[in-house]
């Protein structure tokens, strides 16, 4: 928490760990986040400090179930008020907490090789109907269609792989 409060990048790779350790340290560091942001918030510190985090393979921990008691279900509720921010992946939309996911303001729709889940897609945002086959034909590395709260229309893009000297010829060095 204070390497966060100071401004520094945290990360904490999971991938590998069994289900109860994931389960385990995400919600606990979860929740420290939320009630130091909180905290900050009631006691009129939070300034311009936010909190970004990133949850991969977010089915893991945002099973779909009744339960929007979660901190997750916070985060995505309450979190713009406390200054915190989440950005999630999963490959199954139909597994993810269906509260969550009327909570999320932005896809980012990479790839899905799976009828059901981009029908489940097209549901739950209807900027996605209609494109449900383009979706599942699309193979092209990097090529995304994004859904964003300032466009309320699908975006087709084309992401570049990152490359430190792409990077450095576009600082002109």
């Amino acid at each position: 928490l204070a390497l966060l409060d100071s401004g520094k990048t945290v990360i904490l790779d999971l991938g590998n760990a069994n289900k109860e350790v994931l389960e385990y340290f995400s919600d606990e560091l979860s929740r420290a986040v939320f009630r130091r942001q909180v905290d900050k918030f009631t006691n009129n510190r939070l300034g311009d400090h936010f909190i970004q985090l990133y949850f991969e393979e977010a089915h893991n921990l945002f099973p779909r179930n009744e339960d929007d008691t979660t901190i997750y279900s916070r985060f995505a509720k309450e979190g713009a008020k406390y200054h915190i921010g989440m950005v999630y992946s999963t490959q199954s939309p139909t597994t993810i907490n269906k509260d969550l996911l009327a909570q999320t303001e932005n896809f980012f729709v990479a790839h899905l090789s799976s009828r059901d889940e981009v029908n489940a897609l097209a549901r739950l945002n209807t900027a996605f109907q209609g494109m449900e086959d383009d979706i599942l034909r699309a193979k092209t590395v990097g090529y995304v269609r994004m859904l964003t709260r300032s466009h309320r229309f699908v975006i087709p893009v084309q992401a570049r792989k990152f490359s430190p000297l792409m990077r450095a010829a576009m600082k002109g060095e």
